[in-house]
């Protein structure tokens, strides 16, 4: 048997990657396959139906770029070792029941998608799969079913829930590569409380306001503002992470300030009679102070208010 060198093994760990599926085309999803296309990355769409499709993307600079994606069938694909789920929060475990035929214990679970409580859910449905949660401050929107529009380059936070005995390294470089630039948590849930708390503001604000995230500046706005910073941190603090409101309310306003001239996921899924992620976000906050006794009647009635919008 030839001998390999070790500059040679160490060129072949550098460079090795794994074979990923996507779950969906929505917009996230179709900017991770555009990312994997460029990259020569090899990946699959996990779609309703394994028929050919070209997506039409523009990235954040106005190029633009036609792909055709792998795609398979969602109850019968294989040959992957790692799924994502850039997928609604509230869609996660109807798709990983789906799933379920062709997932096995050697698959990787990456969940990426806005607001908490999916965690332990799946962490039910699938207690001996390695299980990484994300989230991501990429921006995109789809203007039709296979187009889609780059909106905010964004940075990605990424964490083990549960970590395989080998391969994790190989694992985190290829999943380091989907939308970077990516940082990994020892605690990923604290990255997660930190994106919630923003969004736990601007989502339900300009969804019921009908406005762009930079209206959330005005002076109108800063009582709603100040409550449910407050609300969530008293959460944060009870449940192990220590902050207060000024500190929520900083972290929200440079996000309005970046984001100024976008609309929030949530207007956009209200503006097209979409479900909203308004349960895994402020009622997330309800329900976890609820379980420690802690009052926080904003955001109970931003998710009154929310349902009351809802014409999905």
């Amino acid at each position: 048997m030839a001998k390999v060198s070790n500059e040679r093994l160490k060129l072949i760990v550098s460079t090795a990657t794994l074979k990923i599926a996507i779950l969906g085309k929505g917009a996230i999803g179709s900017l991770i396959a555009y990312s994997c296309h460029q990259q020569k990355l090899d990946y699959q769409l996990l779609l309703k139906t394994s028929k050919a499709i070209t997506l039409d993307i523009e990235t954040i600079n106005g190029d633009k770029a036609l792909i055709n994606p792998h795609t398979s069938d969602i109850k019968s694909a294989s040959d992957f070792a790692v799924v994502v789920l850039p997928i609604k929060a509230y869609q996660v475990l109807g798709a990983l029941q789906q799933l379920r035929k062709i997932i096995t214990p050697r698959h990787t679970l990456v969940l990426l998608h806005n607001g908490m409580g999916t965690i332990e859910q799946v962490k039910a449905l699938y207690p001996i799969n390695p299980i990484i949660a994300g989230t991501t401050s990429y921006g995109a929107y789809k203007p039709t079913e296979t187009s889609v529009k780059a909106t905010g380059l964004g940075e990605t936070h990424l964490g083990w829930i549960t970590k395989p005995d080998d391969n994790a390294s190989l694992i985190e470089s290829t999943v380091s590569k989907l939308l970077p630039p990516s940082t990994w948590h020892q605690d990923i849930r604290l990255a997660l409380w930190n994106k919630l708390s923003i969004n736990s503001v601007i989502n339900p604000l300009t969804a019921i306001n009908d406005i762009k995230n930079g209206e959330l500046a005005d002076k109108k706005y800063q009582q709603d503002f100040q409550a449910i910073c407050s609300e969530v941190a008293q959460v944060m603090n009870a449940v192990g992470y220590t902050t207060s409101s000024e500190a929520l309310q900083q972290k929200v306003m440079k996000v309005i300030k970046t984001t100024a001239n976008n609309y929030s996921s949530m207007h956009q899924d209200i503006s097209f009679k979409r479900k909203s992620e308004i349960e895994f976000i402020n009622g997330y906050v309800v329900k976890k102070s609820q379980e420690l006794n802690i009052s926080t009647p904003k955001n109970q009635r931003l998710v009154a208010k929310m349902k009351a919008l809802e014409t999905y």
